[in-house]
């Protein structure tokens, strides 16, 4: 009976070890990963504190943040459903919507940054344009399209009036250039800007880009970068949406309260150099402004492109289902 006995014991035992096994493996199960794009250079500084604690923004939900050099690679992985989110120009998440790319406009990260520089002690603002040439760092992007609004507000015509030379693409040389004095005129964004600044005393800033947009649109800034998400992650991942917003509000505020720590994640993200971030992060205009809040503001810059240049948003103003 005692063997018996003790053949049902451990019979009961085995069955209880077999039952528990799923739990087990339950418990240890792998933890939900968000990949999230951003690109080198400041549309990718309000996001590195989220790079802190290996990304784990709770027990279960990992961010997986991406650095890419331009928007081209962002824009592929979004719309082949590589990635759940990205940062991006605002006029590039106009194309994407056009493009019928499956995205929600989520959060306003980045407002107006730009300024036009030079060492030329006769200009004093656009209007002292007339005859020069201004270098704009790529053709159809943010500077240039501001570079080509700011020229007709002050009654000048592009190629008549103001030659634009895109010569130099890249920002970051194009800052070199004014430093060196190859370059007299320019127009640039943070943390650029800052760079010039203190490295060239001869040169001064002659147009502040984002007081002349208040006077044109009558809105106190422009959106210059935005948070989008693709509809399938809003869709199937409720919660994990939540913790990545609030984390990257909180990123927003950690990256403005701490610029000395935060230039030195984004050194570490390879997003840039700590020595160039760390400066500008104070007038890098780095916001967390929920999509529905900023709807006002968002749309006014696309209808203000639209009237100046449609394809710049891919071709009309998206609806006001892009928000998310």
């Amino acid at each position: 009976m005692k063997r018996i006995a003790s053949i049902l014991v451990l019979g009961v035992f085995a069955v209880m070890l077999i039952g528990a096994q799923p739990m087990t493996e339950q418990a240890v199960s792998e933890p939900t990963v968000i990949k999230l794009a951003v690109m080198a250079g400041p549309t990718g500084f309000s996001s590195v504190g989220l790079t802190r604690n290996e990304g784990n923004i709770a027990a279960d939900v990992q961010v997986d943040v991406q650095v890419y050099p331009s928007p081209n690679e962002v824009i592929a992985r979004l719309a082949n459903g590589e990635l759940d989110a990205a940062c991006l120009p605002t006029n590039v998440a106009a194309n994407l919507a056009n493009k019928k790319v499956p995205i929600k406009l989520a959060a306003v990260v980045g407002n107006g940054m730009l300024y036009v520089l030079s060492n030329d002690p006769a200009i004093k603002g656009a209007s002292d344009l007339l005859g020069k040439t201004l270098y704009v760092p790529g053709a159809g992007s943010t500077p240039d399209q501001m570079s080509r609004l700011l020229l007709k507000q002050a009654g000048l015509q592009v190629d008549k009036d103001v030659m634009l030379n895109y010569s130099v693409g890249a920002p970051a040389q194009l800052a070199q250039m004014v430093i060196a004095g190859k370059v007299s005129l320019a127009i640039l964004p943070e943390p650029f800007v800052s760079m010039v600044l203190a490295k060239n005393p001869a040169v001064r800033t002659v147009v502040d880009v984002q007081q002349l947009y208040r006077q044109l649109a009558n809105v106190e800034t422009y959106p210059m970068s935005v948070l989008v998400v693709r509809e399938s992650f809003a869709r199937n991942q409720s919660r994990a949406l939540a913790l990545l917003l609030k984390a990257y509000e909180d990123s927003v505020a950690w990256v403005n309260a701490d610029p000395g720590a935060a230039g030195k994640a984004i050194e570490a993200a390879s997003i840039m150099n700590a020595a160039m971030a760390t400066p500008a992060i104070p007038s890098c205009n780095l916001v967390f402004v929920p999509s529905q809040q900023a709807k006002t503001e968002v749309q006014a810059y696309f209808s203000f492109l639209a009237a100046f240049n449609p394809e710049a948003i891919g071709g009309k103003v998206p609806s006001v289902d892009l928000y998310l």
